[in-house]
């Protein structure tokens, strides 16, 4: 196990207003190995919506026909801004659309998803309210397009996926109540099915028990994973050991057999990864640190195993064997006592066919950092919070994913990365 320290150099620019430069901190250059280590550089940040300081929901982001759009949550602890905010690929606003004040809280925009709903061949934006709706909008047009009750307000993105045998998408959309939905095109509640709650981020759409037919992947927040049939009967219901505030979920193929995994991480440190066929645990691992959390699965080394990235409120973040969870290098972000270490992400930012790792933590830092070593690569930082995890999107159609983090404050920055 290789155990690395990260340290950035870093210089923060203040007083600037609007989509400017705000903050940057990188070294970049070359390394002690010849290779160029990358630089990440700050391309926009938006406008100041309010005095807000708990954003925690991720962007969507798109690039369609030649232009970029990133669809912004933006929430408030204090009653007063709440926005779904459509920019472009300068991070100028194209239009927003703002929850009543009176349903205006910390969860009144979801993560949101842009996806064609209703299968016209154009995209929307879509997301769950705190007035208890999925609310669907034009993407370039912000005109409202569908809107359907849910049983309560919604935390994480919704899906959009070929669930059924009849011809055309659906939408599915978890609730904090535990309220299922899968939407037809047209609108229609295919199904509708009621939990205790399905608070784990980032349900998901697969074929977890390599049936031939895609399932959905939800999780509770008392430690119990779900895994529904498209027509939404129950496939599996599994109380994870020992588990307790479960809000982080992960899925994909750990170990070269043919059914998915699901990787779950507990606020108390335990991350388990389950067999997709019936919810059995394949391995668990107790990382000794508070506020574990997963979000990617994937063979970032390139050495064909995967791994799953976790972070945790010390600081660190862990690269473990998807198969069997061993630790294969730990990395420490920041020293710093942190209220929360959203989980990494993972993509291409210089289009070299290669996967770099983006990690950020509770203090404002953005790290890239090398998923075959945990060495960090550059970093960028703000003084200001991030409560949830970085967005990885080729926003412009150049072959390469660029950042985009949302901070507690409500400002999206959107970074680049170059090697």
């Amino acid at each position: 196990m290789r155990v690395r320290t990260a340290v950035a150099a870093v210089v923060v620019l203040v007083g600037l207003a609007g989509a400017a430069a705000f903050g940057l901190a990188g070294t970049g250059g070359v390394g002690s190995d010849g290779i160029d280590d990358g630089t990440l550089a700050e391309r926009w940040v938006s406008d100041p919506q309010a005095a807000l300081e708990s954003n925690h929901h991720t962007p969507a982001v798109a690039f369609v026909d030649g232009e970029s759009f990133v669809a912004v949550p933006i929430n408030s602890r204090q009653g007063k801004t709440c926005v779904l905010s459509v920019l472009d690929g300068n991070g100028s606003e194209r239009w927003r659309r703002t929850v009543a004040s009176e349903a205006c809280t910390v969860h009144s925009v979801s993560d949101p998803t842009i996806a064609d709903f209703d299968g016209d061949g154009d995209r929307e934006v879509i997301a769950a309210t705190s007035t208890k709706e999925i609310v669907v909008y034009g993407l370039r047009s912000g005109r409202e397009e569908f809107r359907h009750d849910l049983t309560s307000y919604g935390y994480a993105k919704p899906l959009v996926a070929d669930l059924l045998p009849a011809e055309g998408n659906e939408t599915v959309v978890t609730d904090l109540l535990g309220g299922v939905f899968a939407f037809r095109g047209d609108g229609s509640v295919a199904w509708q099915r009621t939990f205790d709650d399905a608070r784990v981020r980032q349900p998901a759409v697969a074929d977890f028990d390599a049936d031939g037919q895609p399932e959905i992947a939800i999780g509770q927040l008392d430690g119990e994973a779900i895994v529904l049939e498209r027509d939404g009967r129950v496939a599996w219901r599994t109380s994870l050991p020992n588990a307790t505030s479960v809000k982080w979920m992960a899925t994909g193929q750990a170990d070269g057999d043919d059914p998915i995994e699901l990787v779950f991480a507990t606020f108390f440190g335990e991350v388990m990864a389950l067999d997709g066929t019936n919810g059995s645990v394949e391995w668990r691992r107790n990382l000794s640190a508070r506020g574990a959390t997963v979000h990617t699965l994937g063979d970032g080394d390139g050495d064909g195993r995967p791994e799953v990235y976790v972070g945790a409120r010390d600081g660190t973040l862990r690269s473990l064997d998807a198969a069997n969870g061993s630790v294969e290098w730990t990395t420490q972000l920041t020293g710093e006592t942190v209220l929360a270490m959203p989980p990494p992400s993972l993509g291409d930012l210089d289009g070299d066919g290669n996967l770099e790792l983006v990690a950020v933590t509770g203090n404002g830092l953005v790290s890239v950092v090398d998923p075959t070593t945990g060495e960090t690569v550059d970093a960028y930082e703000r003084e200001v919070p991030i409560w949830t995890f970085p967005r990885l999107a080729d926003a412009d159609g150049d072959g390469r994913d660029e950042v985009f983090v949302i901070y507690g404050d409500g400002r999206v920055v959107a970074l680049s990365y170059r090697s």
